[in-house]
């Protein structure tokens, strides 16, 4: 059964072309109503609660009864109402900047609440042997595109990174607090990592390094310990990983993931990286042929990747479950 949304403003042509956009976009599993009369939405909430309602009018707490509604959000005119806030969303801007921002806060939410445990929790590892734009881009393409169909978790292991992947500007250093916890605390990491994440729609996500020898601190017993930490907890259905460094602790990720995306593009000094660093994982006695990989060769020179749902690498993906 969809659960229900509810946009609620008095501005009719406003709210109705918001309520036509939202039921175009990607909200599955959610039926989009709309009220324009407080009267109207007060019978309904008499009789039949909310998943959502998206209120653009004033004082909520004045006109429902809110324990019949699980998550109110604001559409509001002040932007300094938004900052660090959970509920308010910027109302003078694209109607498909309102969907992100709202599907995003919502994820967010939900992910607070915990209430979702799923079956086995799969890991994919995405492996550039030769780091460039394309392949983050890639990676942030594909946990986009499978976070449709599934809960998923992205985290970025990026020594140098860069804004060229698509998602908001993330201010401040989550990842690089969330690993100096993880190296220092012998407690469960799992609740704690959830204060750290960001989200793009439906997409939870770990990033924010303050220095790339943060990442080179990890040893591969921490990573073993976060990895058995996500399997146990089961608040994710598909955790992706890119990984933009070649280290005993991304040898565990690697070793430890059901799937291994290896991405290369065209040329041949890429080609004789790669085959390097095949060597170097015999040498380690973790031949790539252990691995349940796939290479996945991409265009040179291109900043970004979208992949659809009807690309085969995101039917390949979204497959494992």
């Amino acid at each position: 059964m969809d659960r229900l949304m509810a946009i609620f403003d008095t501005d009719i042509l406003y709210s109705t072309r918001l309520m036509e956009y939202f039921r175009k976009s990607a909200w599955e599993g959610f039926e989009i109503l709309l009220f324009t009369k407080e009267e109207s939405l007060r019978e309904f909430l008499d009789y039949q609660g909310l998943e959502i309602l998206l209120y653009g009018g004033v004082d909520l707490i004045e006109l429902v009864e809110k324990s019949n509604i699980k998550y109110v959000f604001y559409l509001c005119d002040d932007k300094r109402l938004i900052t660090d806030n959970n509920q308010y969303i910027y109302k003078y801007q694209s109607a498909s900047k309102i969907t992100s921002d709202l599907l995003s806060l919502y994820t967010k939410l939900e992910d607070i609440k915990g209430e979702t445990s799923y079956g086995d929790v799969r890991l994919v590892s995405v492996f550039p042997p030769l780091l460039g734009p394309e392949k983050i881009s890639f990676a942030w393409s594909l946990a986009k595109e499978v976070s449709k169909k599934m809960k998923v978790l992205f985290i970025p292991l990026e020594m140098l990174p860069t804004s060229e992947i698509d998602q908001e500007d993330v201010r401040g250093q989550s990842l690089s607090e969330f690993l100096y916890y993880l190296k220092e605390s012998k407690t469960d990491p799992i609740e704690k990592m959830k204060s750290y994440l960001n989200y793009s729609e439906r997409l939870s996500y770990l990033s924010g390094l303050t220095h790339g020898f943060d990442l080179l601190s990890i040893c591969k017993d921490d990573i073993g310990r976060f990895i058995r930490g996500l399997k146990e907890h089961k608040d994710y259905e598909m955790i992706i990983i890119y990984l933009g460094i070649y280290t005993e602790a991304s040898m565990e990720i690697l070793k430890s993931s059901d799937k291994v995306c290896i991405l290369t593009c065209d040329g041949d000094y890429e080609e004789n990286i790669r085959m390097e660093w095949e060597r170097q994982m015999e040498f380690l006695e973790c031949s790539i042929k252990d691995l349940k990989h796939h290479f996945v060769k991409l265009p040179s020179k291109s900043r970004k990747i979208e992949i659809d749902s009807s690309s085969q690498i995101a039917r390949d993906i979204a497959g494992l479950i």
